[in-house]
Order: C-alpha cells, then sequence, then structure tokens
C-alpha cells in the first residue's frame, strides 16, 4: 500500500481540485517557460512532458507567441489498481508579447524528450543600428 501526505502540498492540491477552474489563474502554470533573448533572437523552451509534436499548435501574430494544444491521458490497464494519480490530463494555451517586432517567416520549433525549444528572430527594424558621425 502506498500513502503518501507532504503537508502543505497535499493541502494546496487538494484546494487547487475543488476551487480552481481552468478560467482562475492557477500557481501551476502549464507550460512552463523560460525565455532567453540572445543577440538578434528570443528564445523560448517550454516544458511538455507527454505531449506528442502533433498535439502541439504553435503561432505568431502581433508579435504574440501562442503555444496550446492537448497532454492526452496514457492508457492504464484495466486489471491495474490506481495507487497515486497526479499527472494532470488537459488543453493548455498559453500566450507570451514581446516588445519587438518578430520576423515569423523565420520562426522554428523543436520539440525533444518533452522539451520544446522555439526560435524567433527579431525583425530587421527592431535590430540595433550603429551610426558613424561623419
Amino acid at each position: 500500500m502506498l500513502v503518501r501526505f507532504d503537508y502543505p502540498r497535499t493541502l494546496d492540491n487538494l484546494i487547487e481540485d475543488f476551487f480552481i477552474t481552468d478560467s482562475v489563474t492557477s500557481p501551476y502554470i502549464f507550460p512552463a517557460v523560460d525565455i532567453a533573448e540572445e543577440g538578434n533572437e528570443i528564445k523560448v523552451v517550454a516544458e511538455l512532458p507527454g505531449v506528442k509534436k502533433e498535439d502541439i499548435k504553435i503561432s505568431v501574430e502581433n508579435n504574440v507567441l501562442t503555444l496550446s494544444g492537448q497532454r492526452k491521458p496514457y492508457e492504464i490497464p484495466e486489471n491495474a489498481k490506481v495507487l497515486l494519480n497526479e499527472v494532470r490530463v488537459r488543453d493548455f494555451n498559453r500566450s507570451i508579447q514581446f516588445e519587438c517586432d518578430i520576423e515569423v517567416d523565420k520562426t522554428s520549433a523543436e520539440l525533444t524528450d518533452g522539451v520544446l525549444r522555439i526560435v524567433l528572430p527579431k525583425a530587421e527594424s527592431t535590430k540595433v543600428r550603429t551610426i558613424d558621425v561623419k
């Protein structure tokens, strides 16, 4: 028998399950995202464990990157007894607005081992230029 109780996380999970809906912002934002600016590119890394690339939609419009999709359930055999169930099956939709213009046609994305990497090149109009004084 498996017994797990790690207060206060268990209490937080109970509160989340009973009171927090998808329309309310939760401390468990999915997917978790890191964003870094490197030279003339913005790099976004998102954790998407258990999500297949065909279940992900990426769009860029008006300098807003939107990640959406679904983490689908895995099959549990009929004769199995579930002892613990923490993996959330859910639709996700996450939008991030950037202050600079994005070169949409040159944007790329790659999913490897549940980690999505997106490279967003900055548009020529937003790149820093040096001007020589004559």
